[in-house]
Protein backbone atom coordinates (compact mmCIF):
# COMPACT_ATOMS: atom_id res chain seq x y z
CA UNK A 1 0.00 0.00 0.00
CA UNK A 2 1.24 3.23 -0.70
CA UNK A 3 2.43 5.96 1.96
CA UNK A 4 2.48 9.34 1.11
CA UNK A 5 3.86 12.02 3.39
CA UNK A 6 2.86 15.66 3.08
CA UNK A 7 4.53 18.87 4.64
CA UNK A 8 2.96 21.72 4.94
CA UNK A 9 4.17 25.83 6.25
CA UNK A 10 1.32 27.57 7.95
CA UNK A 11 1.12 31.07 7.01
CA UNK A 12 3.83 30.48 4.24
CA UNK A 13 3.86 34.52 3.03
CA UNK A 14 4.91 35.03 6.97
CA UNK A 15 7.19 32.04 7.14
CA UNK A 16 8.70 32.82 3.59
CA UNK A 17 9.58 36.47 4.97
CA UNK A 18 11.00 35.50 7.96
CA UNK A 19 13.30 33.32 6.45
CA UNK A 20 14.80 35.92 3.82
CA UNK A 21 15.03 38.82 6.94
CA UNK A 22 15.61 37.04 10.62
CA UNK A 23 14.72 40.42 12.20
CA UNK A 24 11.14 39.81 11.41
CA UNK A 25 11.45 36.77 13.58
CA UNK A 26 9.44 37.21 17.15
CA UNK A 27 7.91 40.20 16.04
CA UNK A 28 4.09 41.30 15.98
CA UNK A 29 3.78 40.92 11.52
CA UNK A 30 1.32 41.23 9.38
CA UNK A 31 0.87 41.22 5.18
CA UNK A 32 -0.99 43.95 3.44
CA UNK A 33 -2.32 44.92 0.65
CA UNK A 34 -1.20 48.25 0.73
CA UNK A 35 0.22 50.20 3.59
CA UNK A 36 -3.42 52.60 4.30
CA UNK A 37 -4.75 52.65 7.48
CA UNK A 38 -8.06 51.24 5.52
CA UNK A 39 -6.46 48.49 3.84
CA UNK A 40 -6.98 44.82 4.99
CA UNK A 41 -4.35 42.12 6.58
CA UNK A 42 -3.90 39.60 4.43
CA UNK A 43 -2.02 37.43 6.86
CA UNK A 44 -0.24 37.83 10.67
CA UNK A 45 2.71 36.33 11.82
CA UNK A 46 1.86 33.99 15.36
CA UNK A 47 2.81 36.38 17.56
CA UNK A 48 0.38 38.86 15.78
CA UNK A 49 -2.70 36.66 16.36
CA UNK A 50 -2.07 35.86 20.18
CA UNK A 51 -2.70 39.35 21.07
CA UNK A 52 -5.77 39.03 18.73
CA UNK A 53 -4.81 40.59 15.39
CA UNK A 54 -6.50 38.68 12.41
CA UNK A 55 -6.38 38.35 8.90
CA UNK A 56 -9.22 40.40 7.39
CA UNK A 57 -8.58 43.65 9.82
CA UNK A 58 -7.79 46.88 8.94
CA UNK A 59 -4.16 48.13 9.55
CA UNK A 60 -5.99 50.61 11.78
CA UNK A 61 -7.80 48.43 13.64
CA UNK A 62 -5.05 45.98 13.82
CA UNK A 63 -2.58 48.91 15.40
CA UNK A 64 -5.42 49.69 17.82
CA UNK A 65 -4.65 46.42 19.47
CA UNK A 66 -0.83 46.43 18.83
CA UNK A 67 1.57 49.46 18.44
CA UNK A 68 4.14 47.51 17.40
CA UNK A 69 2.34 46.24 14.44
CA UNK A 70 4.89 45.82 11.40
CA UNK A 71 2.84 45.82 8.08
CA UNK A 72 5.57 45.17 4.74
CA UNK A 73 4.07 43.79 1.58
CA UNK A 74 3.58 40.17 0.55
CA UNK A 75 7.41 39.40 -1.11
CA UNK A 76 6.83 36.65 -4.36
CA UNK A 77 10.44 36.40 -4.56
CA UNK A 78 10.81 35.13 -0.90
CA UNK A 79 7.86 33.05 -1.32
CA UNK A 80 9.72 31.45 -4.41
CA UNK A 81 12.77 31.12 -2.56
CA UNK A 82 10.89 29.44 0.77
CA UNK A 83 9.13 27.19 -1.58
CA UNK A 84 12.52 26.02 -3.29
CA UNK A 85 14.22 25.56 -0.07
CA UNK A 86 11.22 23.38 0.66
CA UNK A 87 11.39 20.97 -2.20
CA UNK A 88 15.15 21.13 -1.65
CA UNK A 89 14.80 19.89 2.34
CA UNK A 90 12.49 16.98 1.31
CA UNK A 91 14.20 15.95 -1.72
CA UNK A 92 17.07 15.25 0.79
CA UNK A 93 15.45 12.27 1.92
CA UNK A 94 13.13 10.96 -0.37
CA UNK A 95 13.98 11.62 -4.76
CA UNK A 96 10.07 11.49 -5.56
CA UNK A 97 8.69 14.54 -4.60
CA UNK A 98 5.27 16.73 -6.00
CA UNK A 99 5.11 20.51 -5.35
CA UNK A 100 2.24 21.81 -4.43
CA UNK A 101 0.29 25.37 -3.85
CA UNK A 102 3.09 27.49 -1.95
CA UNK A 103 4.50 25.88 1.18
CA UNK A 104 3.22 22.76 0.78
CA UNK A 105 4.87 19.45 -1.04
CA UNK A 106 3.87 15.68 -0.83
CA UNK A 107 6.84 13.03 -0.95
CA UNK A 108 6.23 9.22 -1.71
CA UNK A 109 7.75 6.60 1.23
CA UNK A 110 8.30 4.30 -0.81
CA UNK A 111 11.91 1.78 -0.04
CA UNK A 112 12.53 4.63 2.49
CA UNK A 113 12.00 1.93 5.16
CA UNK A 114 15.02 0.25 4.44
CA UNK A 115 16.85 3.64 5.98
CA UNK A 116 14.77 4.96 8.69
CA UNK A 117 12.77 2.71 11.65
CA UNK A 118 9.24 3.65 10.95
CA UNK A 119 7.29 6.70 9.75
CA UNK A 120 7.69 8.65 12.96
CA UNK A 121 11.48 8.61 12.37
CA UNK A 122 11.10 9.88 8.74
CA UNK A 123 8.53 12.52 9.74
CA UNK A 124 11.23 13.71 11.91
CA UNK A 125 13.87 13.72 9.87
CA UNK A 126 11.46 15.64 7.39
CA UNK A 127 10.65 18.49 9.91
CA UNK A 128 14.14 18.57 11.14
CA UNK A 129 15.46 19.16 6.95
CA UNK A 130 12.97 22.05 6.95
CA UNK A 131 13.81 23.38 9.68
CA UNK A 132 17.62 23.64 8.35
CA UNK A 133 16.37 26.17 5.48
CA UNK A 134 14.29 28.45 8.10
CA UNK A 135 11.11 27.52 8.47
CA UNK A 136 8.78 25.40 10.74
CA UNK A 137 6.75 22.69 9.39
CA UNK A 138 3.65 20.68 9.90
CA UNK A 139 3.67 16.73 8.43
CA UNK A 140 1.18 14.27 8.00
CA UNK A 141 1.71 10.66 6.44
CA UNK A 142 -1.50 8.80 5.59
CA UNK A 143 -2.95 6.53 2.26
CA UNK A 144 -3.44 9.27 -0.06
CA UNK A 145 -2.38 13.18 -1.01
CA UNK A 146 -5.29 14.46 -0.03
CA UNK A 147 -5.93 12.24 3.28
CA UNK A 148 -2.06 13.40 4.40
CA UNK A 149 -2.75 17.15 3.30
CA UNK A 150 -5.52 17.23 6.36
CA UNK A 151 -3.58 15.55 8.37
CA UNK A 152 -0.73 18.34 7.92
CA UNK A 153 -3.46 20.86 8.03
CA UNK A 154 -4.15 19.51 11.72
CA UNK A 155 -0.38 20.93 12.98
CA UNK A 156 2.56 18.99 14.22
CA UNK A 157 3.29 15.75 13.43
CA UNK A 158 0.66 13.01 12.53
CA UNK A 159 0.70 10.06 10.99
CA UNK A 160 -2.65 8.15 9.82
CA UNK A 161 -2.18 4.18 10.44
CA UNK A 162 -3.27 2.23 7.33
CA UNK A 163 -6.91 0.97 8.15
CA UNK A 164 -7.95 3.76 10.41
CA UNK A 165 -8.15 6.60 8.05
CA UNK A 166 -11.93 6.42 9.29
CA UNK A 167 -11.34 7.59 12.44
CA UNK A 168 -9.27 10.46 11.34
CA UNK A 169 -12.07 11.86 9.32
CA UNK A 170 -15.31 11.34 11.55
CA UNK A 171 -14.22 13.99 13.74
CA UNK A 172 -12.35 16.20 11.46
CA UNK A 173 -14.34 19.47 11.04
CA UNK A 174 -15.45 20.81 7.50
CA UNK A 175 -13.76 24.59 8.15
CA UNK A 176 -10.31 22.86 8.41
CA UNK A 177 -10.95 22.33 4.45
CA UNK A 178 -11.36 25.31 2.54
CA UNK A 179 -14.08 24.35 0.75
CA UNK A 180 -14.48 27.22 -1.18
CA UNK A 181 -17.38 27.42 -3.92
CA UNK A 182 -19.27 24.75 -5.55
CA UNK A 183 -19.88 24.67 -9.49
CA UNK A 184 -22.85 27.30 -8.95
CA UNK A 185 -20.95 29.40 -7.49
CA UNK A 186 -22.35 29.01 -3.97
CA UNK A 187 -20.94 28.70 -0.91
CA UNK A 188 -19.90 25.01 0.45
CA UNK A 189 -19.21 25.92 4.02
CA UNK A 190 -22.35 27.90 4.48
CA UNK A 191 -24.11 24.94 2.24
CA UNK A 192 -23.48 22.52 4.12
CA UNK A 193 -23.86 23.90 7.45
CA UNK A 194 -27.39 24.41 6.52
CA UNK A 195 -27.82 20.61 6.04
CA UNK A 196 -26.40 20.78 9.43
CA UNK A 197 -22.94 19.28 7.83
CA UNK A 198 -20.16 20.01 10.81
CA UNK A 199 -17.68 17.27 10.52
CA UNK A 200 -16.59 14.98 7.28
CA UNK A 201 -17.90 11.96 8.99
CA UNK A 202 -21.38 13.60 8.62
CA UNK A 203 -20.54 14.32 5.22
CA UNK A 204 -19.66 10.20 4.38
CA UNK A 205 -22.90 9.39 5.10
CA UNK A 206 -24.70 11.39 1.93
CA UNK A 207 -25.38 9.51 -1.04
CA UNK A 208 -23.00 10.94 -3.74
CA UNK A 209 -25.18 10.56 -6.43
CA UNK A 210 -27.55 12.76 -4.57
CA UNK A 211 -24.98 15.96 -2.79
CA UNK A 212 -23.95 15.43 -6.63
CA UNK A 213 -27.25 16.72 -8.12
CA UNK A 214 -27.45 19.80 -5.60
CA UNK A 215 -23.86 20.51 -5.50
CA UNK A 216 -22.50 19.65 -8.75
CA UNK A 217 -18.69 17.51 -8.96
CA UNK A 218 -17.54 19.65 -6.14
CA UNK A 219 -19.91 17.88 -3.94
CA UNK A 220 -19.04 14.37 -5.20
CA UNK A 221 -15.44 14.79 -4.64
CA UNK A 222 -16.11 15.97 -0.98
CA UNK A 223 -17.96 12.74 -0.41
CA UNK A 224 -15.05 10.81 -1.80
CA UNK A 225 -12.97 12.44 0.33
CA UNK A 226 -14.79 11.96 3.40
CA UNK A 227 -14.98 8.06 2.63
CA UNK A 228 -11.11 8.55 2.42
CA UNK A 229 -11.60 6.96 -1.20
CA UNK A 230 -9.91 9.85 -2.97
CA UNK A 231 -6.60 8.73 -4.73
CA UNK A 232 -4.72 11.31 -6.45
CA UNK A 233 -1.51 10.08 -8.57
CA UNK A 234 1.40 11.62 -6.79
CA UNK A 235 3.02 13.34 -10.26
CA UNK A 236 6.98 14.04 -8.98
CA UNK A 237 8.54 16.94 -9.87
CA UNK A 238 11.93 17.43 -12.28
CA UNK A 239 15.08 17.56 -9.87
CA UNK A 240 16.33 21.55 -9.74
CA UNK A 241 19.13 22.18 -12.24
CA UNK A 242 20.19 25.15 -10.43
CA UNK A 243 19.63 26.69 -6.97
CA UNK A 244 18.43 30.06 -6.87
CA UNK A 245 17.78 32.89 -3.67
CA UNK A 246 16.39 36.00 -4.19
CA UNK A 247 16.10 39.10 -2.20
CA UNK A 248 13.83 42.36 -2.87
CA UNK A 249 15.16 44.96 -1.00
CA UNK A 250 13.34 47.90 0.99
CA UNK A 251 15.58 50.63 -0.70
CA UNK A 252 18.73 50.64 -3.11
CA UNK A 253 21.91 49.65 -1.99
CA UNK A 254 24.73 51.44 -3.41
CA UNK A 255 27.87 50.36 -1.13
CA UNK A 256 29.44 47.07 -2.05
CA UNK A 257 30.15 46.73 1.63
CA UNK A 258 26.35 46.57 2.46
CA UNK A 259 25.27 44.87 -0.48
CA UNK A 260 27.88 41.92 0.70
CA UNK A 261 25.79 41.40 4.02
CA UNK A 262 23.07 40.56 1.99
CA UNK A 263 24.51 38.48 -0.01
CA UNK A 264 26.28 36.66 2.31
CA UNK A 265 23.44 35.93 4.35
CA UNK A 266 21.45 34.59 0.81
CA UNK A 267 24.92 32.45 0.51
CA UNK A 268 24.70 30.91 3.32
CA UNK A 269 20.95 29.34 2.65
CA UNK A 270 22.11 28.40 -0.23
CA UNK A 271 24.73 26.40 1.09
CA UNK A 272 22.55 25.00 3.31
CA UNK A 273 20.39 23.80 0.55
CA UNK A 274 23.41 22.40 -1.47
CA UNK A 275 24.87 20.60 1.54
CA UNK A 276 21.49 18.59 2.22
CA UNK A 277 21.33 17.56 -1.43
CA UNK A 278 25.03 16.15 -1.47
CA UNK A 279 26.26 18.90 -3.76
CA UNK A 280 28.90 21.94 -3.50
CA UNK A 281 28.06 25.25 -4.99
CA UNK A 282 29.68 25.26 -8.96
CA UNK A 283 29.62 28.99 -10.80
CA UNK A 284 27.62 31.72 -9.68
CA UNK A 285 25.41 34.25 -11.68
CA UNK A 286 24.29 37.23 -10.48
CA UNK A 287 21.63 39.58 -11.30
CA UNK A 288 21.05 42.67 -10.09
CA UNK A 289 17.90 45.14 -10.47
CA UNK A 290 18.67 48.34 -10.39
CA UNK A 291 17.20 51.84 -9.86
CA UNK A 292 15.41 53.51 -13.54
CA UNK A 293 14.72 49.77 -14.04
CA UNK A 294 18.06 48.70 -15.22
CA UNK A 295 19.47 45.30 -15.00
CA UNK A 296 23.13 44.00 -14.19
CA UNK A 297 24.30 40.49 -15.07
CA UNK A 298 27.50 38.77 -13.26
CA UNK A 299 28.91 35.80 -13.66
CA UNK A 300 31.38 34.49 -11.60
CA UNK A 301 33.53 31.54 -12.40
CA UNK A 302 34.47 28.81 -9.40
CA UNK A 303 37.05 26.86 -10.39
CA UNK A 304 36.83 24.85 -7.01
CA UNK A 305 33.39 23.82 -6.33
CA UNK A 306 33.20 24.33 -2.52
CA UNK A 307 30.24 25.83 0.00
CA UNK A 308 32.86 27.78 1.90
CA UNK A 309 30.46 30.82 1.87
CA UNK A 310 33.27 33.29 2.59
CA UNK A 311 35.35 31.86 0.07
CA UNK A 312 32.36 32.32 -2.41
CA UNK A 313 31.93 35.37 -1.19
CA UNK A 314 35.89 37.26 -1.87
CA UNK A 315 35.47 35.87 -5.40
CA UNK A 316 32.01 38.19 -5.60
CA UNK A 317 33.28 40.80 -4.12
CA UNK A 318 36.59 40.96 -5.97
CA UNK A 319 34.07 40.44 -9.52
CA UNK A 320 32.54 43.91 -8.44
CA UNK A 321 34.92 45.62 -7.07
CA UNK A 322 36.75 45.68 -10.82
CA UNK A 323 33.37 46.50 -12.30
CA UNK A 324 30.53 47.87 -9.72
CA UNK A 325 26.99 48.18 -10.28
CA UNK A 326 26.13 51.65 -11.81
CA UNK A 327 23.35 52.28 -9.86
CA UNK A 328 21.70 51.73 -6.49
CA UNK A 329 21.11 47.70 -6.02
CA UNK A 330 16.84 46.61 -5.45
CA UNK A 331 16.51 43.74 -5.58
CA UNK A 332 19.15 40.29 -5.86
CA UNK A 333 19.02 37.49 -7.44
CA UNK A 334 22.02 34.76 -7.01
CA UNK A 335 21.85 31.68 -9.16
CA UNK A 336 24.16 28.79 -8.24
CA UNK A 337 25.00 25.96 -10.68
CA UNK A 338 25.62 22.57 -8.35
CA UNK A 339 28.22 20.07 -8.67
CA UNK A 340 29.02 16.79 -7.29
CA UNK A 341 32.00 17.02 -4.40
CA UNK A 342 35.13 16.01 -5.92
CA UNK A 343 37.04 13.60 -3.28
CA UNK A 344 40.68 14.81 -2.41
CA UNK A 345 43.47 12.64 -0.86
CA UNK A 346 46.69 13.88 0.32
CA UNK A 347 50.25 12.39 -0.51
CA UNK A 348 51.76 10.40 2.28
CA UNK A 349 54.97 11.58 1.05
CA UNK A 350 54.72 15.40 -0.52
CA UNK A 351 53.73 18.14 1.67
CA UNK A 352 50.06 19.69 1.42
CA UNK A 353 49.08 21.86 -0.72
CA UNK A 354 46.81 24.65 -0.16
CA UNK A 355 43.01 24.02 -0.18
CA UNK A 356 41.69 24.66 -3.77
CA UNK A 357 39.18 27.68 -2.45
CA UNK A 358 41.55 29.05 -0.91
CA UNK A 359 43.89 28.66 -3.98
CA UNK A 360 41.03 29.88 -6.03
CA UNK A 361 40.57 33.46 -3.90
CA UNK A 362 44.44 34.00 -3.82
CA UNK A 363 44.10 34.04 -7.96
CA UNK A 364 41.04 36.08 -7.47
CA UNK A 365 42.49 38.47 -5.33
CA UNK A 366 46.06 38.87 -7.69
CA UNK A 367 44.00 39.55 -10.39
CA UNK A 368 41.99 42.03 -8.96
CA UNK A 369 45.65 43.96 -8.30
CA UNK A 370 47.34 43.23 -11.11
CA UNK A 371 44.42 42.58 -13.84
CA UNK A 372 42.92 39.75 -14.96
CA UNK A 373 44.94 39.50 -18.11
CA UNK A 374 48.30 39.22 -15.59
CA UNK A 375 47.59 36.38 -13.85
CA UNK A 376 47.55 33.29 -15.04
CA UNK A 377 50.36 29.67 -15.69
CA UNK A 378 52.84 30.58 -18.77
CA UNK A 379 52.56 27.94 -21.68
CA UNK A 380 54.88 27.46 -24.13
CA UNK A 381 53.09 29.06 -28.12
CA UNK A 382 52.77 26.97 -31.01
CA UNK A 383 55.92 28.80 -32.44
CA UNK A 384 59.80 28.44 -33.37
CA UNK A 385 60.54 31.71 -31.54
CA UNK A 386 61.59 29.59 -27.86
CA UNK A 387 60.70 32.78 -25.86
CA UNK A 388 57.39 32.52 -27.31
CA UNK A 389 54.38 31.98 -24.30
CA UNK A 390 51.00 32.50 -24.02
CA UNK A 391 49.07 33.14 -20.49
CA UNK A 392 46.22 30.50 -19.81
CA UNK A 393 44.43 30.64 -16.59
CA UNK A 394 45.75 28.47 -13.86
CA UNK A 395 44.58 24.47 -12.88
CA UNK A 396 46.83 22.93 -10.06
CA UNK A 397 48.45 20.16 -12.37
CA UNK A 398 48.38 16.68 -11.82
CA UNK A 399 50.88 14.73 -9.93
CA UNK A 400 54.06 13.94 -12.23
CA UNK A 401 53.17 9.45 -12.56
CA UNK A 402 56.54 7.92 -11.60
CA UNK A 403 58.59 5.73 -13.81
CA UNK A 404 58.89 1.90 -13.53
CA UNK A 405 63.13 2.51 -14.10
CA UNK A 406 63.07 5.59 -11.90
CA UNK A 407 65.99 4.37 -9.23
CA UNK A 408 67.68 2.87 -12.35
CA UNK A 409 68.62 5.98 -13.95
CA UNK A 410 72.00 7.29 -13.56
CA UNK A 411 72.71 8.94 -17.01
CA UNK A 412 73.63 12.38 -16.48
CA UNK A 413 72.03 15.01 -18.87
CA UNK A 414 72.88 18.58 -19.99
CA UNK A 415 70.53 21.16 -18.69
CA UNK A 416 70.49 24.36 -20.88
CA UNK A 417 69.27 27.57 -18.21
CA UNK A 418 67.30 29.61 -20.33
CA UNK A 419 67.65 33.69 -19.83
CA UNK A 420 64.14 35.54 -20.00
CA UNK A 421 64.22 37.95 -21.16
CA UNK A 422 67.48 37.48 -23.42
CA UNK A 423 70.64 39.40 -22.37
CA UNK A 424 71.79 42.10 -24.50
CA UNK A 425 76.12 41.31 -25.42
CA UNK A 426 78.90 43.14 -27.57
CA UNK A 427 80.37 40.29 -29.96
CA UNK A 428 83.78 40.65 -31.69
CA UNK A 429 83.74 39.13 -34.70
CA UNK A 430 86.68 38.07 -37.41
CA UNK A 431 85.03 37.17 -40.59
CA UNK A 432 81.35 36.54 -39.31
CA UNK A 433 82.84 34.20 -36.46
CA UNK A 434 82.94 35.36 -32.80
CA UNK A 435 85.65 35.78 -31.36
CA UNK A 436 85.69 37.47 -28.32
CA UNK A 437 82.36 37.89 -25.64
CA UNK A 438 81.03 40.77 -23.54
CA UNK A 439 78.97 41.35 -21.35
CA UNK A 440 76.83 41.36 -17.93
CA UNK A 441 79.35 39.40 -15.74
CA UNK A 442 80.76 37.83 -18.71
CA UNK A 443 83.97 38.26 -20.67
CA UNK A 444 86.22 35.68 -22.41
CA UNK A 445 87.44 34.46 -25.64
CA UNK A 446 85.97 31.89 -27.40
CA UNK A 447 87.91 28.92 -27.46
CA UNK A 448 85.33 26.11 -29.69
CA UNK A 449 82.05 27.11 -31.49
CA UNK A 450 79.11 25.81 -33.16
CA UNK A 451 76.48 26.91 -35.56
CA UNK A 452 75.31 29.13 -36.97
CA UNK A 453 71.68 27.43 -36.81
CA UNK A 454 69.01 29.95 -38.54
CA UNK A 455 65.88 30.09 -37.07
CA UNK A 456 62.89 32.30 -38.33
CA UNK A 457 59.23 32.63 -38.92
CA UNK A 458 55.85 35.06 -37.73
CA UNK A 459 56.17 36.83 -40.86
CA UNK A 460 52.68 36.34 -41.14
CA UNK A 461 52.15 38.56 -38.23
CA UNK A 462 52.41 41.57 -39.81
CA UNK A 463 55.82 44.30 -40.04
CA UNK A 464 57.32 44.60 -37.18
CA UNK A 465 59.08 48.14 -38.04
CA UNK A 466 60.06 49.36 -41.52
CA UNK A 467 60.35 46.73 -43.76
CA UNK A 468 61.11 43.57 -41.76
CA UNK A 469 58.58 41.63 -40.19
CA UNK A 470 58.76 38.49 -38.14
CA UNK A 471 61.86 37.51 -36.44
CA UNK A 472 65.06 36.03 -38.29
CA UNK A 473 67.91 34.79 -36.09
CA UNK A 474 71.41 32.80 -36.01
CA UNK A 475 71.95 30.97 -33.04
CA UNK A 476 75.37 29.74 -31.66
CA UNK A 477 76.92 27.63 -29.34
CA UNK A 478 80.41 28.91 -27.49
CA UNK A 479 82.83 27.06 -25.17
CA UNK A 480 84.58 30.31 -23.48
CA UNK A 481 87.49 30.81 -21.77
CA UNK A 482 85.54 30.68 -18.66
CA UNK A 483 84.91 27.32 -18.65
CA UNK A 484 81.40 27.92 -19.19
CA UNK A 485 79.32 27.20 -22.69
CA UNK A 486 76.46 29.42 -23.94
CA UNK A 487 74.00 29.79 -26.28
CA UNK A 488 74.31 33.25 -28.36
CA UNK A 489 72.07 34.72 -31.22
CA UNK A 490 72.20 37.15 -33.81
CA UNK A 491 68.78 38.98 -34.45
CA UNK A 492 69.40 39.94 -38.42
CA UNK A 493 66.45 42.63 -38.36
CA UNK A 494 68.21 44.47 -35.30
CA UNK A 495 71.97 43.40 -36.32
CA UNK A 496 72.35 42.83 -32.38
CA UNK A 497 73.47 40.54 -29.72
CA UNK A 498 72.17 38.42 -27.47
CA UNK A 499 73.29 35.70 -24.56
CA UNK A 500 69.99 33.60 -24.42
CA UNK A 501 71.02 30.80 -22.11
CA UNK A 502 73.46 28.57 -20.65
CA UNK A 503 74.84 25.03 -20.15
CA UNK A 504 74.89 23.57 -16.06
Amino acid sequence: MARIACIMVADFPIAALVRSNPAFEGKVLAIGRSLAPHAELDAVSPRARELGIRAGMTIAQARAISSDLAVVHRSSAAESSAHSALLDAVESVSPVVESGAPGCVWLDLAGLHRIYNGEEEITAELVRCVRRVGMEPAAGVAANKELAHLAARCGGVRVIEAGREGEFLNWLPLDMLGLGKSDRGDDLETTLARWGMRRLGELARLNPDAVGTRLGRRGVELVRLARGGSHAPLVPRRRAEFFVETVELEYGIENLTPLGFVMRAMLERLAERLSMRALVAGDVALAFGMSGHRSFNRRVAVAAPSNDVRAILTLINLSLEAAPPEAAVESIRIEIAPRVPRPAQTDMFLPPSPAPDKLQTTIARLAALCGPGNVGTLSAENSHRPEAMRLDPFAPPAAPPIPENAAAKTVTQLVIRAIRPAREIEVMCSREIPEFVRGENLGARVISIAGPWRRDGEWWLGFNGGDKCGFIRDYYELALEDGGVYRIFRDLNSHKWFLDGAYD
